[in-house]
């Protein structure tokens, strides 16, 4: 998995610049995530206490100051920093360098498919941009303030953190256990995709001659067998990815139950106030949030790895590696000749 990783990282090398303020931005916007629930606890905490009007008004004026830094500042910044580097730039660059490798001498070009070679290139070029933005968006902002989370919780809310961990834990074990199961699923779902993309490129390109041959019915019967495969196996795979979130679903739920049970366990005993508990309910259902997104982004993984592996191949084909030789051409079942 890492090199494939570090693979899809070296295309996007020219715009490392760009995505590491991105994924700062929303690292901050991530942190403050965990510092909203702070000063809502503390606006409720001194309303419980009946304290004067002009201080809870002053914690009010200062959480109003943090949520426009946080909820417009933040936002406009990023979107300016993701449009003018890499939102329309990284996948023109891609999609540039990729044609310029399609249209050299290839190597074994005799008796390429042009029709698979066009579904890879165009699915590979959309997943890696994907790929690209879950990780810059999602993972790597995730995982520092998940982490640090924990630690809060760990150091202010000891049994409400270990509840959280324990939760995540068992969250994180099944997700494993399903990518053993589902990734042969998504592979072949991947290749029955592209069996589809194929026979549709071929009737558009042999559009008269199969219009003069009288193939109509005969080419749509066969794009619809096609689909029908892809769409039958899609469903079916999607149907066992539900059943997993199901019991995923109950996991978060027990967990957050039990979260709900100990925090009012300790605010009846005074040991927590109101406030500092809406505090400590927030963090762990960020940190379960955080493990649901890692989960959503395996599940993308084992969705998209096999088209990254197959444009690999592509660009392996068109220009090989200097210090490796050259890449067979993928295995392409046999097509009517177009």
């Amino acid at each position: 998995m890492l090199p494939i990783v570090r693979r899809v990282l070296s295309l996007f090398l020219p715009f490392w610049k760009p995505l590491t303020a991105i994924s700062a931005l929303i690292m901050l916007q991530k942190a403050g995530d965990l510092v909203v629930p702070l000063f809502g606890g503390q606006v409720i905490d001194a309303m419980a206490r009946h304290e004067q009007v002009h201080a809870t008004y002053y914690m009010i004026a200062t959480a109003f100051v943090f949520w426009v830094c946080h909820g417009n500042v933040l936002p406009y910044v990023l979107g300016r920093v993701d449009l003018s580097g890499f939102q329309y730039a990284g996948p023109r660059h891609l999609g540039v360098s990729m044609l310029r490798r399609v249209l050299k001498q290839r190597v074994g070009k005799n008796g390429r498919d042009t029709a698979m070679q066009q579904a890879i290139v165009e699915r590979g070029e959309v997943v890696l941009v994907q790929f690209v933005n879950a990780f810059v968006r999602t993972a790597v902002p995730l995982t520092i303030p998940a982490v640090v989370t924990v630690a809060l919780l760990l150091w202010w809310y000891p049994l409400i953190g270990l509840i959280a961990i324990v939760g995540g834990a068992l969250d994180i074990l099944a997700t494993v256990y399903l990518n053993t199961v589902l990734q042969p699923l998504y592979t072949r779902l991947q290749e029955l995709d592209y069996e589809r993309q194929r026979w549709h490129t071929h009737v558009f390109r042999n559009l008269l001659g199969i219009v003069v041959e009288g193939k109509q019915r005969q080419s749509v019967q066969e794009y619809d067998e096609r689909y029908g495969a892809f769409a039958g196996f899609g469903e079916y795979t999607g149907r066992r990815f539900l059943a997993f979130n199901f019991g995923r679903g109950l996991i978060v739920n027990v967990t957050n139950l039990c979260t709900w049970v100990v925090g009012a366990w300790y605010v009846d005993g005074g040991v927590y106030s109101l406030g500092y508990f809406l505090a400590s309910l927030s963090w762990s259902t960020y940190v379960l949030n955080c493990v649901g997104a890692g989960i959503e982004l395996q599940k993308q993984w084992m969705e998209t790895v096999p088209a990254i592996r197959a444009f690999f191949a592509e660009i392996d084909a068109c220009d090989p590696p200097a210090d490796a030789p050259s890449a067979p051409a993928p295995v392409l079942v046999p097509l009517a000749a177009e």
